[in-house]
């Protein structure tokens, strides 16, 4: 699921936006690439800081889209690359992903494990 361009994305500096849909409509939150870690090929490891909101609304059943993109890796049409990952998320809040994140990031208040389910290039 997570192919090699994603990979080489992720380790190019550039914001990872993402969305959630709650009562209240859409809500986008954001973090750097380099923030975010591998778990498995069709996982990845988040740091929470805040999020409060769309921890609430992924605890309500929403999906996660996410949009990943440097524009130092090769796209579709040249130097640029962007993809759409889609799936569901879970917070934790202890355990061995939380440790782990936790004594990267001290301000970590949980750990999205964000699992992609589809992943659409799109430039």
């Amino acid at each position: 699921m997570l192919n090699e361009k994603i990979l080489n994305i992720l380790k190019h500096e550039g914001p990872a936006t993402f969305a959630t849909y709650g009562t209240d409509g859409i809500h986008m939150a954001a973090t750097w690439n380099s923030y975010i870690e591998v778990l498995y090929n069709d996982a990845l490891l988040i740091p929470a800081g805040h999020l409060n909101k769309t921890q609430r609304n992924v605890e309500a059943g929403s999906e996660v889209q996410m949009i990943l993109a440097s524009k130092d890796v090769m796209g579709l049409q040249g130097k640029g690359a962007g993809f759409l990952l889609k799936g569901h998320a879970k917070f934790e809040e202890s355990g061995v992903n939380f440790d782990k994140l936790k004594s990267r990031f001290s301000w970590a208040r949980s750990a999205m494990v964000f699992k992609v389910k589809e992943a659409t290039e799109l430039v």
